[in-house]
């Protein structure tokens, strides 16, 4: 009998943000490893999914809905209860002391029940800490000390820890806690790489949520171009509104610029796949701080499965660890214009075979490092070990 394993977090399952595409791509390697796998989140209603005998699977990973209420007073008094809402379905699905429980969720509500539960049957629990914010990104002090009792006081209670990054793996090994750096992984058999046009020479931007990076250095980067190279680029940008644009810049930036911009509105994720399949470059400038050094973009290894090649800030374990100047990436220091602009005309001077050549470099990277299948062995072995 296989061995179970319970993943929870709200997160729009599946495709619906960058923490779904976590959560996918560790379920798919869990089962690759031969465990049977639940994921317990809220849905995606973009996605049909397949019923069999009543339960819900999407790539072959069983899915038990959280059902959130659209209310939004009921759900806020909801966040109080999710924890018994996870135990009383972990009870529901009989769990045992065989069993494993994965949390990617910071809910401290969520934690402190589930722990509480597996003292009573002693089943073993993982978090993975994906994100470390600053006091400066909460809307209270309140959440702000939520969020710091999640990693002091809870994280270490569970027996084994997935940090996203080495920035909060360096952080949780000083309190003594079991880990394995996992950071965000990719699937890429999922689609085709797409063929590239090179009638344009095709960047994208595609941002979403919090902004971790500096999108005045990059459309302002793009605004100091030459004209003979604005006519050649076309700058894609996703999750950013015209108006947000339009704050950032002069109106003597905004009007050089705004032939070269390709604004998208919402897209379904079948027209984002399209989209990159399009695509050339990534262009991603971000600050150092804690933000960004815990932070591992999803945006990354998901672009370079179709080819594209990131232009990138050298911070955090991505551009340390995985990503190579000029072999399978383009790296700058720092985050100033000068410097995104100086790789941007490099990419520009490059011939269309250079280009090609990269951007086959970009996807073996994203096949040999990032790839779930990768990481199988890894994963099992640490929960094994348990």
């Amino acid at each position: 009998m296989k061995k179970r394993v319970f993943l929870h977090g709200l997160c729009n399952y599946p495709r619906g943000s960058a923490k779904a595409n976590y959560m996918q791509y560790l379920s798919m390697a869990l089962k690759e490893a031969d465990y049977d796998v639940y994921l317990n989140s809220n849905l995606n209603d973009e996605f049909k999914l397949l019923e069999q005998e009543g339960i819900l699977e999407y790539n072959g990973v069983k899915l038990i809905p959280f059902n959130m209420s659209k209310n939004k007073i009921l759900n806020f008094l909801e966040r109080y209860l999710r924890g018994h809402i996870v135990v009383n379905m972990l009870k529901q699905y009989n769990i045992t002391r065989e069993d494993i429980v994965i949390l990617i969720s910071p809910d401290v509500h969520v934690h402190r029940e589930v722990l509480n539960y597996k003292k009573k049957i002693g089943f073993k629990t993982v978090s993975c800490p994906l994100e470390w914010f600053p006091i400066s990104q909460f809307k209270s002090r309140r959440e702000w000390k939520a969020n710091n009792a999640y990693f002091d006081r809870f994280l270490p209670r569970h027996d084994l820890l997935f940090p996203i990054s080495t920035y909060i793996e360096n952080h949780l090994t000083k309190k003594d806690c079991k880990t394995m750096c996992l950071p965000i992984m990719a699937d890429v058999q999922e689609h085709p790489v797409g063929t590239k046009s090179f009638d344009k020479i095709k960047f994208v931007f595609p941002g979403n949520g919090m902004m971790k990076d500096a999108i005045e250095v990059i459309l302002k980067s793009f605004s100091r171009l030459a004209s003979d190279d604005k006519r050649r680029v076309e700058l894609h940008l996703c999750g950013i509104k015209l108006e947000q644009i339009e704050a950032i810049l002069t109106l003597q930036e905004y009007e050089s610029l705004k032939s070269v911009l390709v604004i998208h509105q919402w897209m379904q994720y079948k027209e984002l796949i399209t989209l990159y399949q399009a695509m050339h470059f990534l262009i991603l400038a971000r600050e150092e701080n804690q933000m960004t050094l815990a932070n591992f973009p999803s945006k990354v290894p998901e672009v370079m499965c179709y080819g594209v090649i990131p232009i990138v800030s050298r911070v955090g374990d991505y551009t340390k660890y995985y990503l190579e100047d000029n072999v399978n990436s383009l790296i700058f220091d720092g985050c100033e214009i000068d410097l995104c602009l100086d790789k941007i005309n490099q990419a520009l001077s490059m011939t269309q075979r250079e280009v090609a050549e990269l951007s086959v470099r970009s996807r073996e990277c994203a096949e040999k490092k990032f790839d779930y299948r990768n990481w199988v062995g890894k994963i099992h072995h640490a929960l094994e070990s348990l």
